[in-house]
């Protein structure tokens, strides 16, 4: 894929606070983006420096190889989807999506046509002739794309667009956003605090911290290879295990050596692995670490096991598929053996 926006060294200050600061990345053509990350981190603000809202204090916008960063936000062929779905509330579905196109001159047939069009490309043409309080939040959620798709984009900018709606609703608009990006080939860049939301949308992500980029990668990388403790507690569980490293075995205080991949610089640093990468059994067989069950949780698909161990001041997490010979067997107090595969841990410096 060619590079579609180009964001460079981009910074945005209001007064004595740096929002954004000294930003790079760049989006693909026909890529779903995601920028993660805490609330007041920055996010909002660089997409609204994007959407052309917010002029950069430093740096440049551009996109399709062009330089838009002093054009005006009504000129820049980007559509920006706010959180709040902002329809008129005395228009119709249609009325609502076809604003736009009317503003820009487009009339009759042309007009109905692109409606329509953008309308059941969301799965909204028999509700065009109501209005948004006739609609429940999906709904308004999907005239909403509608009316940013409709005049064709060169990049959909989304502020937390699914933050409005509960989470069945949420999960079922996430595979219906990632259908409608790879239908349309159109380039999505979604603001989210989320994890989830960014882990299934994105083909890549960028997680922001107090206005910088701390990791940019693909889901998958940003899951399984995070290069910080912020990065690794941010996105899903991890049980995090102080020690040492030296000669490149991971050392715990008052438990010993524990499985972790080679390679690691001697020093102080923290064990991370995730719950779904920790072993539990109910004898000992070789396993790295003894403890006992403090409390077990039943999620469905899955249980969750708190494991108080020995000379760790918090409980190691493990997560148990509900069809492990343990998973309905874990009661509290019951002495279990933990381990995981070396290469599955991740040994982070800071």
């Amino acid at each position: 894929m060619s590079v579609l926006l180009q964001i460079e060294n981009v910074t945005k200050r209001f007064g004595p606070i740096t929002a954004v600061d000294h930003i790079s990345l760049e989006v693909k053509d026909g890529e779903f983006f995601a920028i993660l990350g805490p609330s007041g981190c920055g996010k909002t603000t660089l997409l609204r420096v994007i959407a052309g809202f917010e002029p950069p204090d430093e740096g440049r916008v551009r996109l399709a190889g062009g330089d838009i960063t002093e054009l005006k936000a009504n000129r820049r062929p980007v559509n920006l989807m706010f959180q709040s779905y902002a329809l008129f509330p005395h228009m119709t579905a249609f009325g609502n999506v076809a604003y736009g196109l009317e503003m820009e001159g487009v009339q009759g047939a042309e007009l109905k046509k692109r409606v329509d069009q953008a309308l059941a490309m969301v799965r909204m043409s028999e509700f065009a002739a109501r209005k948004p309080n006739q609609l429940s939040g999906g709904q308004r959620q999907r005239v909403a794309l509608a009316r940013a798709l409709v005049k064709r984009p060169k990049v959909l900018l989304l502020d937390e667009p699914l933050g409005a709606l509960d989470r069945k609703l949420r999960e079922q608009m996430q595979i219906e956003l990632k259908r409608l990006q790879q239908d349309t080939g159109i380039a999505f860049v979604v603001v989210t605090h989320d994890q989830e939301e960014a882990l299934t949308l994105a083909d890549r992500i960028a997680l922001l911290d107090r206005g910088r980029i701390v990791q940019q990668a693909t889901p998958r990388e940003l899951y399984d290879k995070p290069v910080n403790r912020f990065a690794a507690d941010f996105i899903g569980l991890m049980n995090f295990i102080e020690g040492t490293v030296a000669r490149s075995t991971f050392q715990a205080p008052g438990i010993g050596r524990l499985p972790a991949p080679n390679g690691i610089a001697d020093g102080p640093a923290a064990l991370a692995i995730r719950p779904e990468r920790v072993q539990v059994r109910d004898a000992a067989d070789g396993a790295a670490i003894q403890g006992q069950v403090e409390g077990a949780a039943f999620l469905g698909q899955d249980v969750i096991a708190h494991v108080a161990v020995a000379n760790l001041p918090r409980p190691i997490v493990a997560r148990l598929a509900a069809g492990h010979p343990l998973s309905e067997k874990l009661t509290r107090g019951q002495q279990v053996w933990l381990n995981w595969q070396a290469d599955q841990a991740v040994i982070l410096k800071d």
